[in-house]
């Protein structure tokens, strides 16, 4: 069994790479007993998937096919895993939220250094670039998940 029982991806608005990295990890865990989702900071209302980010997941095979939700108070708790691509929106998480736990960036997860970046506004390039980065990402991340079942 995982540490975690629900995993959330969580960006500025849950639109790319948020919803794109919990189809990659649901891809590479698919028999695990853990819910895996994304969320967003800046949520006013549910929109739809980013057109260049649904297209590259498609490409791989991944079907992204949901609305963007706000990140919420009853989101956390002890057996929730909260992983974010810098460490500004993990600060902005623990300011708003004061039952934020267990909330990193994705790199500092998998004992690396740096921030994922999100190419809102990009070209389609860009978003492959993305998909690459947290392919290779998640990968590991899905590893170490697995590595610490307890």
């Amino acid at each position: 069994m995982l540490e975690f029982s629900k995993i959330l991806f969580v960006t500025d608005t849950d639109t790319s790479a948020g919803p794109l990295a919990a189809a990659l990890l649901k891809h590479y865990m698919p028999l695990e007993q853990v819910h895996i989702d994304s969320r967003g900071l800046a949520v006013l209302f549910p929109e739809p998937m980013n057109p260049k980010t649904v297209a590259i997941a498609s490409s791989k095979g991944l079907n992204i096919d949901r609305t963007s939700m706000q990140l919420e108070s009853g989101d956390f708790g002890q057996d929730v895993l909260v992983l974010v691509l810098d460490e500004l929106k993990k600060q902005r998480i623990y300011d708003d939220y004061a039952e934020a736990v267990n909330v990193y960036t994705l790199k500092e997860y998998i004992n690396e250094e740096g921030s994922i970046n999100n190419p809102d506004g990009g070209e389609l390039p860009d978003y492959a670039k993305l998909y690459e980065t947290l392919d290779e990402v998640i990968i590991k991340l899905s590893n170490k998940l697995k590595q610490n079942r307890i």
